[in-house]
């Protein structure tokens, strides 16, 4: 049984992770998050990945990004090759993957295990670091204001699909072949890690 943490208080990149634990909400509707208990991704592909991290180019002077962070979550069907989690987004019929803001009590691997609950229902094992890192503009309560955010990438290796969460009915989630998510995630440094895991 896996030992239950505390949440950090530290926004810094560590290697701790977190898978959320969960309980059922008062009234039966859906999940919450509920605490975290250590449980990373061990194998040498997660190494590499982490080993060789994707990032953006450096940006340029002026706004400071908004720290979010995410997941490429993944998991195996017999022994075919991975299969990668895409969800919708909420303001476009584009794909992407289960990302959000960092609270300030989480670190980034918490945060990314938190987003890929609630937007999606998957739980798993996280890599100890980030593999990846892409900027993106965002558009804010005025539209013609776009922020930059900064997101960072862990790989979440699915060990359950619940049948309920907090977003459920929300989002559209699918799950793809490795080159099918590098061609509908249009991020660069996505469409890299995609071809990277298919390698195994």
């Amino acid at each position: 049984m896996a030992k239950v943490i505390k949440p950090a208080k530290s926004r810094r990149l560590r290697d701790r992770t977190a898978v959320p634990k969960t309980k059922q909400a008062k009234g039966g509707k859906g999940r919450k998050w509920r605490g975290f208990a250590t449980d990373i991704v061990s194998t040498p592909l997660a190494a590499e990945m982490v080993r060789s991290r994707q990032v953006a180019p450096p940006r340029p002077p002026g706004q400071e990004p908004l720290l979010e962070s995410g997941v490429l979550a993944f998991r195996y069907e017999g022994n075919a090759e991975p299969m990668v989690l895409l969800i919708s987004k909420k303001r476009s019929k584009k794909w992407g993957i289960p990302k959000g803001r960092i609270p300030a009590h989480l670190s980034f691997s918490e945060s990314a295990a938190k987003e890929a609950f609630e937007e999606a229902g998957v739980v798993g094992r996280v890599s100890p670091s980030a593999i990846g890192m892409y900027r993106a503009e965002k558009s804010g309560a005025n539209p013609l204001v776009k922020q930059i955010i900064e997101v960072w990438v862990y790989l979440l290796e699915v060990t359950e699909a619940l049948p309920d969460w907090p977003e459920k009915g929300k989002r559209a989630t699918r799950w793809v072949s490795c080159e099918a998510a590098a061609r509908q995630l249009r991020e660069p440094v996505l469409t890299h890690l995609c071809h990277r895991l298919a390698q195994g």
